[in-house]
């Protein structure tokens, strides 16, 4: 089935869509329709079959025509590279090589858009290593999208890191297959929003093979009207032994006027696993927020330094290297 009759099967999200239950779907402009200035290409370039696909930002890009850019990193080579769109639409289908080294990082695109969708097809081979991160700066694109499709052989390992600070409307999704025994998937993101911010991320996690492992760790940092949300499913197969998985979503709100919401979802069918999840929401800790300030730290600078190391705490485990350094910097 081609994207475009399948995203006509799916029609525009709604919120009783489990992938969309947080998100303004009223702020999508229906592409669907004639009458809109930004709608689906007539004929689809892509020949490929997305019948399986369930997400409608998934199909987005393919549907507008998406110019796409194929990058492979051979068996045993070691890359470092940037990836950026200049278009409404981009696509991006990485190929990591077996035993292969790479670290990507994905600039913002700043050209201004009614709307920007970009997807990413990740194949990672066995024993390869991933690092995959971005840092949006505090910019006003109005409507982004980014979707990623990952898929993991036995004994590869992604690092998947990120920081949100931008002032529109914007969803991260992903769909992680952990396809070979020893597969390893981390995730990492940080929300520093104000004003009318609001910004929405929804993953799920296939493990498909015994002692697989992942886990999600969300940071947020919210002030003014500022919302987010997190939407995070583990699924693990009747033949995944031996799976280690685990969520945890940590709230800071610095004023009345923010909002969070975090749905957890674990669908387990097998004993031997060990999966946990966890969500917390809560202001500055007031002993140590009095702590500096009788120390004479004024208390914007001291509210500074502790939502500073809150934030930084986050990435401290990820492996030396240029993803942890530019995230650490842009903090």
């Amino acid at each position: 089935m081609d994207a475009i009759t399948r995203i006509k099967q799916l029609g525009m999200p709604r919120r009783n869509n489990e992938l969309w239950t947080f998100f303004p779907v009223n702020k999508i402009p229906n592409i669907l329709s004639a009458d809109e200035n930004c709608r689906i290409a007539d004929v689809c370039s892509s020949n490929e079959d997305f019948a399986y696909e369930e997400d409608f930002a998934a199909l987005l890009p393919i549907v507008c025509n998406a110019r796409e850019l194929v990058k492979t990193i051979g068996d045993g080579e070691n890359e470092m590279a940037m990836l950026k769109c200049n278009n409404d639409f981009g696509r991006t289908v990485l190929n990591i090589g077996k035993n292969a080294k790479a670290s990507i990082e994905i600039l913002d695109n700043k050209v201004m858009h009614e709307i920007c969708a970009e997807r990413f097809d990740i194949n990672v081979a066995e024993g390869a290593e991933l690092e995959i991160f971005f840092a949006n700066p505090a910019n006003d694109l109005p409507l982004t999208f980014r979707h990623f499709n990952i898929k993991q052989a036995a004994h590869s390992t992604v690092h998947f890191a990120n920081i949100l600070q931008d002032a529109g409307i914007g969803r991260i999704s992903a769909r992680v297959e952990l396809n070979g025994e020893g597969a390893n998937f981390d995730y990492r993101s940080l929300n520093i929003l104000k004003g009318t911010a609001s910004k929405h991320q929804r993953l799920t996690i296939l493990h498909n093979a015994p002692e697989t492992a992942s886990t999600q760790f969300v940071r947020n940092i919210l002030d003014e009207n500022a919302y987010a949300s997190y939407d995070g499913q583990v699924v693990v197969g009747n033949s995944c032994s031996k799976v280690n998985s685990s969520q945890l979503v940590n709230t800071i709100l610095l004023s009345d006027g923010p909002s969070v919401s975090v749905k957890p979802v674990l669908k387990i069918y097998h004993d031997d696993v060990e999966c946990t999840h966890g969500n917390t929401v809560g202001e500055l800790d007031k002993d140590q927020m009095f702590y500096l300030t009788s120390r004479g730290i004024p208390s914007d600078k001291a509210r500074a330094m502790l939502t500073k190391a809150f934030a930084k705490e986050l990435f401290l485990e990820l492996p030396e290297g240029p993803a942890k350094k530019r995230l650490m910097q842009v903090i």
